[in-house]
C-alpha cells in the first residue's frame, strides 16, 4: 500500500515538466498509476467497513451504558422520593457499575474512531489525488507528446547529416548564376553592338546633305558624262 501511495502523491503534488523529467514515458505512468490507484482505494474502503462498523458498535454501546446508568440514577431518585433510601442505594449501584462500565468503553470507543478517523483520512487523501492525478492526465498526455516531438527534433539535427548533397546543389546553384550572369552579359553585348552597327550605318547612308554639295554632285557626274 505505501508504494501505491508514495507514487500517487508523487504525481498528484509534481509538477508536469518534473514528472516528464522523471519518467521516461509519463502518459503510460500516469495512467497505469491511476488505474492502480482506484484498484487501491477501492480495497482500501472495503477493507475499511470493518473499522467503521467497530467505531459504530462501540459508539452503541457508549450509548446504551449511559442511557442505562441515567435509568438507575432516576429510578433512585423516585426510589428516595418514596422513602425507600434501600431501593435507592440499590439503584445507585446500578448506576455506579453502568457508569464504571461506561468509562472503559469510553476509551474503546475513542481508539475506534481514532482508527477510523485516520482511515477516512487516507481515504479522503486518496480521493483528492486521484483527482488531482485524473485532472493533470491530458496535460501531461499532451506535454509529453510535444516533449517527444521536440526531442526527436532535436536528436534528428545532432546527427551527423551527409551535407555533401547539399553542398553539390549550392555549388550547382552558384554554377547555374554565374552561367545566367554570363548569358545576360554575352546578350547586353551583342545588342550593344548591334545598336551600333546600326548608328555606323544609318550615318553612312544617311540623306542630310545640304542641297548645295547635292548640286554640285550632280554637275561633276555630268561633266564626266556620268
Amino acid at each position: 500500500m505505501a508504494s501505491i501511495f508514495e507514487r500517487m502523491a508523487t504525481i498528484a503534488k509534481a509538477n508536469i515538466n518534473e514528472l516528464l523529467d522523471r519518467f521516461e514515458d509519463p502518459e503510460k505512468i500516469v495512467d497505469q498509476t491511476i488505474a492502480d490507484a482506484k484498484v487501491e482505494y477501492a480495497k482500501v474502503k472495503k477493507e475499511s467497513l470493518s473499522v467503521l462498523a467497530n467505531e459504530s458498535v462501540a459508539k452503541k454501546e457508549l450509548e446504551r451504558l449511559n442511557a442505562e446508568a441515567d435509568k438507575w440514577h432516576g429510578i433512585a431518585a423516585s426510589a428516595l422520593k418514596a422513602g425507600n433510601e434501600g431501593d435507592a442505594r440499590k439503584a445507585l449501584e446500578k448506576e455506579n457499575d453502568y457508569r464504571t462500565r461506561a468509562a472503559k468503553q469510553e476509551e474503546i470507543y475513542g481508539s475506534a474512531k481514532a482508527a477510523s478517523d485516520k482511515l477516512r483520512a487516507k481515504l479522503r487523501e486518496m480521493e483528492e489525488e486521484i483527482k488531482e492525478m485524473e485532472s493533470k492526465a491530458s496535460q501531461i498526455k499532451a506535454m509529453a507528446v510535444t516533449a517527444k516531438a521536440t526531442k526527436a527534433a532535436a536528436q534528428m539535427t545532432d546527427k551527423a547529416v551527409d551535407r555533401s548533397a547539399f553542398d553539390a546543389f549550392a555549388r550547382m546553384e552558384e554554377k547555374a548564376g554565374k552561367q545566367l550572369a554570363e548569358a545576360e552579359a554575352l546578350e547586353n553585348l551583342n545588342r550593344n553592338t548591334d545598336a551600333e552597327e546600326e548608328k555606323d550605318l544609318e550615318a553612312k547612308y544617311a540623306t542630310g546633305g545640304s542641297v548645295a554639295t547635292d548640286d554640285a554632285l550632280a554637275k561633276l557626274k555630268e561633266e564626266l558624262g556620268m
